[in-house]
C-alpha cells in the first residue's frame, strides 16, 4: 500500500535497476518473438508460466479442453505441451475426414458448414466439378496436357498441389480400362468418374492436411494473440478473432450471418470470441455424447467434467464413431446411470458433495436451433449417488414406480434406456420423491429406513429430531394395530392409504387412540402437544407438509407388517371395507 503520509519513502522502494528503457527492449523482444511464427505448423510456446489453454467457464469451451486433456492423458491444462495439442489435432483431423463425422453428424447435429473443420456435405465439390469439366470437355478420360494443367490448378486452388497430382494420376490409371468404352452420355460418365474420385483414401488424406492446417494456424493464433480494445466474451483474457466471423457455422447456437438481424450480439462479424475458445469449441464433439441431439456435461469441479466425458472419447477410439451413450433416448437418464455406476466402482458417494453439474443437450443445423439446459440440483446429485452405493437394489425399485408401467428385473435397464422416468423428473424440479419410496399395491417399502432418512434430511431438509420423532409415532402405531386381527389391520392400514384432508389425517389419529384405550395400550399414542406438532407444525412448509408425515408413517408400518398385510390382502373383502380403494401406484405427490 502506497504511503499518503510519505510518497517519496515509496518511490525509494521501487528497484531502480529496470529502467523503462530496459523494460521497453524485453517487451519488444518477448513480442517480436510471437509475431515470427507462419501459420501451418505449431511454433514453440513463448516463455511463459500460463497454460497454453485455460478452463473458460463455458460448456463447449470447455468440453473442447476436456477432450484435449483426456486424449493427452493430463488432468490439468498446465501440464498440457504443444505436444499433446499437436497430437490432439493429429487425431481430430483424422476423424472429421471422415464422411460419417463431416456429413452425418457435425453438419447435421453441431456446427453446419464449418470451413475449419470441412464440416459441410459440399467440401469435395471443387475436386467433383473440376474432374467433371475436365472430363467433358475433353469427352473422355484421355486428358490432354493442358487439360491435366487445368485440372491441377482448379484443385490446387482448393487443397493442395498433392491432392491434384494424385486425382491426376489415377485418372490417368483408369483410362485404359474405359478407354475402348463407347460413352453415350458423358454428362451421366463425367459423374460417375467424378463420385469414383471423391470416395478413393487420398481425397480422405487431403482432407485431414487442410483441418491439420486449419487448426494448427488457428492454435498459432492463440499464441501470438495479444491485448486489444475487444475482449472475449467467454474467457475475458483474450482480444476477439477477427480473421473470421463467428457464427453458428464454427461455434454452435449463434445466428448465422447472412441474416444479422437475428444475431444475437447485432454484429454483422458474429460474436466477440478469441481464437482460444473458438479453437477448443471444434474439440467438443470429442467429449459430447450423441443421443437425439448432442449432450454436452458440463461440471465443476473439473475433474467431475473429466469423469463424465471420459465413456465418450473412449467410444471414439473403440469405433470412429460418436458415442450413442449406450442408446438412452433420455439425457437425464444417461447421467443418472453413469453416476450411480461411477460411484460404485469408486465407493465413493463424497466425490460429488460439492459438484456443480449442468446438461446442455441441443441441436445445431440449417434447418433449426434446439437447446435444453438442465442444471441438477446437488441435492439430488448426492442423494442419487448415495443410494446407489448405500442400497441400490432399493433405489432400483424407487425408480421403478415412475414408469406407468412396471419393468421386470431384468427390463429395468431396457426401460430406463427408453423411457422418460417421473422420479428423475421430480429430482430435477426439486420436488418431493417420498410417495416412491413404497409401493402401496404390495404394501412394501422400496428401501431400507438408513437411506429414507438420508433423504429426508439432505433433500426436504427434515432435521434428524423430527424424523427421530416420526419414526416414534411410526412405531407406536405398528404397536396399536398390530394387535388387531387381519381384516381389521387391512381396513386400519388403508384409512390412512386413502388419508387425502388434513381433517381426515386428523381423525385417523384419534380413531388409534380410542383403539389403544380399548385394547387397554397403557401409553397414549401421542401427547397432546406432539398431537398438535405431528398436524401444525409441518404444515407450513411446502416440502414438509402433513402429507410428508403420513407418507413417512406408510413407509414404516409397510417396513414393519409387510408380511401380515400382503396376507390380510389374500383374504375376500368384507362389507365394512367396500368404500376404501387401494392406489396402484406410491404415495400422494407432495
Amino acid at each position: 500500500m502506497i504511503n499518503q503520509e510519505n510518497p517519496e519513502e515509496e518511490v525509494e522502494r521501487i528497484p531502480k535497476e529496470k529502467t523503462l528503457e530496459k523494460f521497453l527492449m524485453n517487451t519488444h523482444v518477448k513480442i517480436s518473438q510471437k509475431q515470427s511464427t507462419s501459420s501451418g505448423d505449431i511454433k514453440a510456446e513463448p516463455e511463459t508460466h500460463e497454460p497454453l489453454l485455460n478452463w473458460t467457464g463455458h460448456p463447449f469451451v470447455d468440453a473442447g479442453l476436456v477432450a484435449i486433456l483426456l486424449l493427452s492423458g493430463k488432468e490439468k491444462p498446465e501440464g498440457l505441451t504443444k505436444e499433446d495439442i499437436e497430437r490432439a489435432i493429429e487425431f481430430v483431423a483424422e476423424l472429421y475426414a471422415t464422411k460419417e463425422w463431416s456429413s452425418s453428424y457435425l453438419h447435421a447435429m453441431v456446427m453446419p458448414n464449418n470451413g475449419i473443420i470441412l464440416a459441410n456435405p459440399g467440401t469435395t465439390g471443387p475436386i467433383s466439378t473440376a474432374v467433371k469439366n475436365a472430363i467433358k470437355q475433353e469427352n473422355g478420360l484421355e486428358l490432354s496436357e493442358d487439360a491435366k494443367k487445368e485440372l491441377t490448378k482448379r484443385i490446387a486452388k482448393n487443397f493442395d498441389d498433392l491432392l491434384a497430382n494424385e486425382v491426376v494420376m489415377f485418372l490417368e490409371s483408369i483410362s485404359q480400362k474405359y478407354s475402348n468404352q463407347d460413352i453415350k452420355d458423358i454428362e451421366k460418365f463425367a459423374k460417375e468418374i467424378a463420385k469414383l474420385v471423391v470416395s478413393q483414401p487420398f481425397v480422405i488424406q487431403a482432407l485431414k492436411r487442410r483441418i491439420k492446417s486449419n487448426l494448427s494456424e488457428l492454435f498459432n493464433d492463440i499464441v501470438q494473440a495479444s491485448i486489444g480494445d475487444s475482449i472475449c466474451i467467454l474467457c475475458g483474457k483474450r482480444q476477439t478473432y477477427h480473421k473470421k466471423g463467428i457464427y453458428r457455422a464454427v461455434f454452435p447456437l449463434l445466428g448465422t450471418g447472412d441474416v444479422p438481424n437475428y444475431f444475437h450480439s447485432a454484429n454483422i462479424h458474429g460474436a466477440d470470441v478469441c481464437a482460444h475458445c473458438l479453437f477448443l469449441t471444434q474439440f467438443m464433439p470429442l467429449a459430447a455424447y450423441r443421443l437425439s441431439r448432442v449432450l454436452v456435461i458440463h461440471a465443476y469441479p473439473y475433474d467431475l467434467m473429466l469423469t463424465l466425458s471420459k465413456e465418450a472419447l473412449e467410444d471414439i477410439k473403440k469405433t470412429k464413431l460418436a458415442s450413442n451413450a449406450r442408446g438412452f433416448k433420455r439425457p437425464e437418464n444417461f447421467l443418472f446411470h453413469i453416476i450411480g455406476e461411477i460411484t460404485r466402482r469408486i465407493e465413493r458417494d463424497d466425490y460429488w458433495e460439492n459438484g456443480s453439474v449442468t446438461l446442455y443437450y441441443f441441436a445445431c443445423n440449417n434447418q433449426s436451433q434446439e437447446l435444453d439446459v438442465i442444471p441438477i440440483p446437488n441435492s439430488a446429485l448426492r442423494f442419487v449417488t448415495y443410494a446407489s452405493l448405500v442400497d441400490y437394489t432399493g433405489w432400483k425399485h424407487i425408480v421403478a414406480m415412475g414408469w406407468r408401467k412396471r419393468p421386470k428385473e431384468e427390463q429395468f435397464e431396457e426401460f430406463e434406456r427408453k423411457y422418460p422416468n417421473e422420479v428423475y423428473a421430480k429430482l430435477l424440479n426439486n420436488e418431493s420423491i417420498l410417495g416412491y419410496f413404497y409401493d402401496t399395491q404390495k404394501r412394501k417399502a422400496n428401501t431400507n429406513w438408513r437411506l429414507l432418512a438420508f433423504y429426508c434430511k439432505e433433500v426436504l431438509g427434515l432435521d434428524k429430531d423430527a424424523l427421530e420423532f416420526i419414526k416414534g409415532v411410526g412405531d407406536r402405531i405398528v404397536e396399536t394395530i398390530e394387535k388387531l386381527p387381519d381384516n381389521q389391520l387391512k381396513r386400519r392400514v388403508r384409512e390412512l392409504e386413502n388419508v387425502n384432508r388434513l381433517y381426515q389425517f386428523e381423525a385417523f389419529f384419534i380413531g388409534l387412540e380410542k383403539l389403544r384405550q380399548e385394547k387397554s395400550i397403557e401409553k397414549p399414542l401421542m401427547t397432546f402437544d406432539e398431537f398438535a406438532r405431528i398436524l401444525t407444525s409441518y404444515g407450513e412448509d411446502i416440502n414438509v407438509s402433513w402429507k410428508t408425515v403420513r407418507n413417512l408413517l406408510l413407509f414404516r408400518i409397510y417396513e414393519k407388517l409387510h408380511n401380515r398385510l400382503m396376507k390380510a390382502s389374500e383374504e375376500p373383502e368384507g362389507s365394512e371395507e367396500e368404500e376404501y380403494s387401494v392406489y396402484g401406484v406410491g404415495g400422494d405427490e407432495e
